[in-house]
């Protein structure tokens, strides 16, 4: 029986509301130090009749699986990457890559607006700050000193994200995985 109680008292407590406050002031010390508990008719609210609000979740579905999916839709992105290009020559695959590079990139820059992390150009000297992010940089060659300024030269600038705006997944969760619908000519 207590068993069941703590458990209510408890779902109570972590609901917040009326019941919440009664047992956060029935714990509070009292005189003589000692702490009790409110009876349980006193804590657990009576059902009323309303149903419960209904909560609705918005639909599973990954943001990589959405930027994924844009990529397919506005620049054939998937399409290119899962073709066989053995049978295509050097030019017919540049020629196709060309228009899929072209609209990633928009795609990218709607989406993230991609800038570069440094805005020094490759083979510049910089002097390094003294607290290093893995995250940011990524240390080649000798390490030299610990102590004092290091030097190093720009070998790629790095990219950063200046947003992330995802589009929101509005489908079900049956089709979170679906990446680009099927494409299917109906015959007369």
């Amino acid at each position: 029986m207590r068993i069941g109680l703590a458990f209510k008292l408890f779902f109570k407590a972590l609901a917040g509301g009326k019941s919440a406050d009664a047992l956060q002031a029935a714990l509070q010390e009292q005189g003589d130090g000692r702490r009790s508990l409110p009876s349980p008719e006193a804590v657990v609210e009576k059902k009323s009749d309303k149903p419960a609000p209904v909560v609705v979740q918005a639909p599973a579905r990954s943001d990589a699986l959405t930027l994924l999916s844009a990529l397919q839709r506005e620049a054939r992105l998937i399409d290119l990457v899962q073709e066989p290009l053995e049978q295509y020559g050097d030019a017919q695959v540049g020629a196709a890559a060309r228009d899929v590079l072209r609209d990633t990139k928009k795609v990218l820059d709607r989406i993230c607006g991609i800038q570069p992390l440094l805005n020094e150009a490759e083979g510049t000297k910089i002097d390094l700050p003294e607290s290093i992010s893995p995250m940011r940089w990524r240390l080649s060659g000798s390490q030299g000193s610990a102590s004092g300024p290091r030097r190093a030269t720009v070998v790629h600038p790095g990219w950063k994200a200046a947003f992330c705006q995802l589009p929101k997944w509005t489908g079900t969760d049956d089709d979170a995985l679906v990446l680009t619908p099927a494409e299917v000519e109906i015959d007369n």
